[in-house]
């Protein structure tokens, strides 16, 4: 027996995958979605027996004499076929709201798990891939779904059975002449194997580049600032129209084995139907078959042809489907980080210490961002990180939140590894003030209480109050409900600043690390955030990185870094009184 191909090995084993795919999310809602295909098959039955009756009418019209007794049955008739179209109407408008139903339950299951395992996926994987590139896989691919679960697979279910049904009535009207259209079948099985692998391997990488494109929006509308000040709308509409164009081309390559298949659909049935006429002709010039039953064969030929010629579209749109499926369970099957639904809350008393830390990113690993870099803070002290861009101050950073793991060395806080710390339980503890504060769109109190979600009211006052920013909140027409507008463009720096100094006030952590929070502001601004990063600073362990020495001169010890290593280590007295030190250097140049 010869072995199987392996292009329909691989459809095959796709198909499978897919179709477990769709269940497992339909599973949950089986009590929905099975009744909508018994009603779905309750339908199309009727559609069968519709037609059937309706050909029987028609027939014995033609062929037989029209007298009171006909009338009569004709009567009849047509009230059971009003009966079956009335029917068939109830029962369809429940079929649709019923597949609604679980087909939109579903794949707001997959929206929600697709997002849950966006928003968890490490720094390292998310840093690799594109915003607009992720946002295109809930948007873009899920709604292609969307459209296959509510209309495409509902119509394959029903002209299969319609279908099905007139193949057998056909059967029983005449075997030879069914046979006749029947042999088309099997060629057009094989057409749809195919042309379908072709293009399924199309239609996915028209979805790439149909999300490369929507990679090109989110980037330019996050950065519109920047796009409008250099003047560059020009070229980032011809960036989108570069990539536009490449998702144009590659639609158009889907179109033609799309086109091809369509083609080739109309052609063999065309040709069945001709084959059949001149078979049936000759069959009722000898006698073989009743005008009546040529009729009939007639209007369920006319039916087998529809549900056919309907896969044709059908089939291209689930291929399509596939291709989007394919995607969005690359993303579902991306490593996240680990979860701790039930981690304790526990406050650290804010010790940490870093042992000869080494790291390079993953994506440059001959490229090392730390080399034995060490640190030691106790509980309560400043510690600064100071020294030029690229010698590794944030990376540190990153490394304490564990938005990555060092190649080699320990961290510790309070003397336990953050390596076997629940990640909520180490983030809980830390807070970013971060020099670039991105806001969310919302309002002022949604932006302050994110930093403690479940906050009073009094709570987020009393924070905007530490971050000397209840003020000017309250002079806004609409106070603490007052939108920031997106990324808080609607606010200024200094007032943006202090929004975040409440955030990271509310959220009461044992660690707090400011990131350049003062270097952007005014003098007047610097003062308010300066005074309120003080407040903040109170009875916790802070990590300061700055370039503008003036912000860590108080400092209990401050770090000097270059190239990932630290050069120099003290106190501002120390490190200034020091000969020839690369602190002193920059403390005469900015101080004096």
């Amino acid at each position: 027996m010869p072995d199987t191909p392996p292009t329909k090995k691989i459809w095959d084993r796709a198909a499978w995958r897919d179709a477990s795919f769709f269940l497992r999310y339909l599973r949950p809602h089986f009590n929905v979605f099975i009744p909508a295909l018994i009603a779905l098959a309750t339908t199309a039955l009727l559609s069968v027996t519709f037609f059937k009756l309706t050909a029987e009418v028609v027939g014995k019209g033609l062929g037989g004499a029209k007298g009171p007794e006909w009338m009569a049955e004709l009567q009849h008739s047509i009230f059971i076929l009003a009966g079956i179209v009335t029917v068939q109407a109830f029962i369809a408008f429940w079929r649709i709201m019923l597949f609604a139903k679980a087909s939109e339950r579903a794949l707001a299951t997959l929206r929600r798990e697709t997002y849950s395992r966006i928003i968890r996926l490490p720094m390292g994987t998310l840093n690799a891939r594109r915003v607009g590139e992720l946002a295109s896989r809930l948007a873009n691919d899920v709604e292609s779904m969307r459209e296959t679960l509510v209309v495409a697979i509902p119509m394959v279910i029903r002209h299969s059975v319609m279908l099905l049904g007139s193949l057998v009535l056909v059967l029983q009207i005449s075997v030879k002449l069914a046979l006749v259209m029947i042999a088309t079948i099997p060629v057009v099985i094989v057409m749809i194997a195919i042309f379908g692998a072709r293009i399924r391997k199309l239609t996915r990488k028209a979805q790439d580049d149909l999300a490369t494109t929507q990679v090109v929006v989110e980037e330019s509308l996050q950065s519109i600032i920047s796009v409008k000040a250099f003047a560059n709308e020009a070229h980032e509409m011809a960036r989108y129209n570069q990539n536009l164009g490449n998702f144009l081309t590659t639609a158009i390559r889907a179109a033609a084995p799309r086109a091809a298949f369509v083609a080739f659909i109309i052609f063999a049935f065309s040709l069945a139907l001709i084959v059949v006429t001149w078979v049936a002709l000759r069959m009722l010039s000898e006698g073989q078959i009743s005008s009546e039953e040529l009729t009939q064969f007639a209007a369920f030929s006319a039916v087998i042809a529809s549900s056919v010629g309907q896969f044709s579209e059908l089939i291209t749109q689930i291929q399509r489907t596939l291709g989007a499926t394919d995607r969005v369970r690359e993303i579902l099957l991306e490593p996240t980080e680990p979860e701790a639904p039930d981690a304790p809350k526990v406050r650290f008393k804010g010790e940490i210490e870093m042992h000869d830390i080494c790291f390079a990113y993953p994506t440059r690993p001959d490229a090392p961002v730390l080399r034995e870099f060490s640190l030691q803070a106790k509980a309560g002290q400043r510690i600064a990180l100071v020294g030029p861009s690229g010698s590794g101050k944030t990376t540190s950073i990153s490394l304490l939140y564990r938005f990555y793991e060092p190649t080699s060395g320990r961290i510790l806080i309070d003397g336990q590894p953050i390596s076997e710390m629940a990640l909520p339980t180490l983030r809980k503890n830390l807070a970013l003030v971060p020099q670039e504060i991105l806001l969310f769109g919302g309002s002022i109190r949604e932006n302050i209480a994110y930093g403690k979600p479940d906050a009073t009211e009094a709570e987020i006052i009393e924070a905007a109050k530490k971050a000397n920013a209840h003020l000017f909140v309250e002079k806004l027409p609409e106070g603490y409900d007052t939108l920031v507008g997106e990324r808080g463009t609607q606010l200024s720096g200094g007032q943006r600043q202090r929004i975040a100094i409440a955030r990271a006030i509310l959220a009461d952590p044992a660690i707090l690390i400011l990131d350049e929070a003062t270097s952007s502001l005014d003098a007047e601004s610097e003062r308010l955030v300066q005074d309120a990063l003080d407040k903040l600073m109170e009875n916790r362990t802070s990590i300061i990185i700055a370039h503008r020495l003036s912000t860590v001169r108080r400092c209990d010890q401050i770090l000097v870094l270059s190239a990932g290593t630290i050069v120099e280590r003290g106190t501002h007295e120390e490190l200034v009184a020091k000969e020839g030190s690369l602190y002193g250097t920059l403390a005469r140049l900015q101080l004096e």
